[in-house]
């Protein structure tokens, strides 16, 4: 996920030790499964457990935003306010807000762009699950008699739920919990309907710094998100939000719209193109080169290769996980940004499904671990290129009072306390079968076979991110106002960040394209007269099936929904190419497969 910096940061305030001890983050005594947030609502089993949720959700906003407990402060040990939390500063290699922004490090703890993105988010899901479950277990207790002991069990068994935001539940909307404004719970004082805290979290204290009139939330009715260069603006007592209009209010039917329509475009081909890969560098993040070395500050597109002409590169576990977040942020949306995202608590329940992939994955391929790599970006503790693997702390999730949690403790998650439904069902099996219950689970479509990919190679620096690059096919009419539902629409690039490369590199992005194809009626067998394109020259073959001057056609869409060309976005390339799954190595990124047109 990008790194959208702006040139000077306001803090908000300077975060302490807790007054209550060191925050120790302490594995659950008993394994309960982390369940699908569709029938965590909709399962009248599960009642009980979502009442416990909300409330506990709501008692974390309650407490107050210097309480290290409290959510705001969980909520900054991902980005901003890029102070210590807890007390935990790296000692010299603390992050120094006046000078380290201009190299390009990143200031909040989280890692993007390293091997330790999905091992990272782990400790942090299981520090704000057990705040939520021991506010869960105190609630319980306030029932009456005639409820408590039903409540205290669903207390024990409340691990945080997750949403498969690729499941096909999701084209049909979004689960309600996440945008009705108010919730009806069963409260220890009976029926209630209360403000939702699943939808929004109002900030206790400025968030960002304050900007030029018209981009600051106090500026509604006439609220224009800002510009790409800073992080939009929240003040003290304003909520976060999604797609914000002019009045600063979310936009639920461009939320869900985006968010549904981009599930069988998107998503499933994501998870479908990274459950095929048994290397964990090429899994883990999308800031690698073909040659396994890693570029900084690159978080858009998919993994760039040294030679950027005729090698096929596909999506990885962070790169699909960009791109939920930019969808359902939208513009302006705290969702759409690194340093604001988790503010939105739809963040937890988005990476619970991270994890829960993760963990899938790693059935699949349980013999694959982190390498030994560079933290390319940095973090709030550590330096740009400082080597990273297995055996780093997780900084700030204290194992104890004096060590932190390394990726080689979470290995193995269960000893956590917690699991999943699915993982229960799979783990006496073998790591193929594994592996093929994920791909069926996220196959695409039913024309699996011979698929279509357009490529896209764009040179970063030329705009700000984050920004969309919208992709239409045999529709030369294509512009911002087409809209993604339209036939010819066959997916999006995300650039996440808009920082110029240290090294020329490039950023590859690649949409398929087959099921707009098969929409179209445009033919897609195999020619075995066809010609590859010349690498030389770039000249394309004249029989090629498509032309991409005049058949594929790239929009480009700015944060604040402006449009500019492909050329002014850092387009320097646009190819078409095609393979056939049964016929190339399985790991895609391992060799040059498919038919270039």
């Amino acid at each position: 996920m990008g790194l959208t910096h702006s040139s000077s940061y306001h803090i908000s305030h300077v975060r302490s030790v807790s007054t209550s001890g060191p925050v120790v983050v302490e594995p659950f005594s008993d394994i309960y499964p982390r369940l699908d947030i569709w029938d965590f609502c909709d399962n009248e089993a599960y009642a009980p457990q979502l009442d416990l949720l909300v409330q506990s959700y709501q008692a974390l906003f309650d407490r107050p935003y210097y309480d290290m407990r409290s959510f705001y402060q969980v909520a900054g040990i991902h980005g901003l306010p890029f102070d210590p939390y807890d007390g935990v500063t790296g000692g010299a290699h603390e992050y120094k807000n006046e000078t380290d922004w201009q190299t390009g490090r990143f200031g909040g703890y989280c890692h993007h762009g390293s091997v330790l993105f999905p091992t990272w988010h782990r400790p942090y899901m299981l520090l704000i699950e057990s705040l939520l479950v021991n506010e869960a277990q105190q609630i319980a207790y306030q029932y009456p008699d005639n409820e408590k002991e039903k409540y205290i069990e669903a207390s024990k068994q409340l691990r945080h739920p997750y949403w498969d935001w690729a499941d096909n539940k999701t084209m049909n909307g979004i689960p309600k919990v996440f945008i009705t404004p108010e919730i009806e719970i069963n409260t220890p004082k009976g029926k209630k309907k209360i403000k939702n805290p699943l939808k929004s979290f109002t900030l206790p204290v400025d968030l960002a710094h304050p900007l030029g009139k018209g981009n600051n939330p106090t500026d509604k009715p006439n609220y224009i998100v800002p510009d790409l260069k800073n992080n939009p603006y929240t003040p003290a007592g304003y909520p976060t939000i999604r797609y914000p209009d002019n009045n600063y209010e979310d936009q639920d039917d461009l939320l869900v719209g985006n968010v549904s329509s981009h599930v069988a475009t998107v998503f499933k081909p994501g998870w479908y193109q990274t459950f095929h890969f048994g290397d964990f560098l090429r899994f883990s993040s999308h800031g690698v080169r073909s040659d396994d070395s890693q570029m900084p500050n690159r978080f858009g597109g998919h993994p760039p290769p040294t030679v950027i002409n005729g090698t096929s590169h596909f999506a990885s576990f962070e790169t699909t996980h960009d791109a939920f977040h930019l969808l359902f942020g939208g513009l302006g949306g705290h969702m759409g940004y690194v340093d604001l995202a988790t503010f939105d608590p739809v963040f937890f329940f988005h990476h619970s499904n991270m994890d829960r992939l993760f963990a899938l994955w790693q059935g699949a391929f349980p013999d694959s671990w982190i390498p030994k790599k560079p933290n390319i970006n940095g973090s709030y503790t550590e330096l740009i290129n400082e080597e990273l693997d297995e055996n780093t702390d997780l900084t700030p999730f204290r194992k104890t009072k004096t060590e932190f949690w390394k990726s080689s403790d979470v290995r193995d998650f269960e000893k956590l306390g917690y699991t999943y439904l699915e993982w229960q069902k799979l783990k006496s099996q073998g790591p193929k079968q594994i592996q093929s219950y994920l791909l069926e689970l996220y196959k695409p479509d039913p024309h699996y076979g011979e698929r279509f990919f357009v490529k896209v190679i764009i040179e970063p620096g030329k705009l700000a991110g984050p920004y969309l690059i919208r992709v239409f096919i045999d529709l030369p009419t294509a512009n911002i106002q087409t809209p993604t539902t339209s036939p010819h629409y066959a997916g999006l690039v995300g650039m996440w960040s808009g920082n110029k490369a240290h090294d020329n590199s490039f950023v590859v992005g690649t949409v398929d394209i087959t099921a707009a194809m098969i929409r179209l009626g445009i033919r897609a067998q195999t020619h075995e007269s066809l010609q590859e394109v010349n690498t030389t020259t770039g000249l394309l073959s004249p029989t090629a099936i498509f032309d991409v001057y005049s058949d594929i056609q790239l929009i480009p869409v700015l944060h604040n929904n402006e449009c500019v060309s492909p050329k002014e976005a850092g387009v320097v390339s646009i190819e078409v190419y095609s393979f056939e799954h049964s016929k190339v190595n399985p790991n895609f990124l391992v060799e040059d497969t498919g038919r270039y047109y």
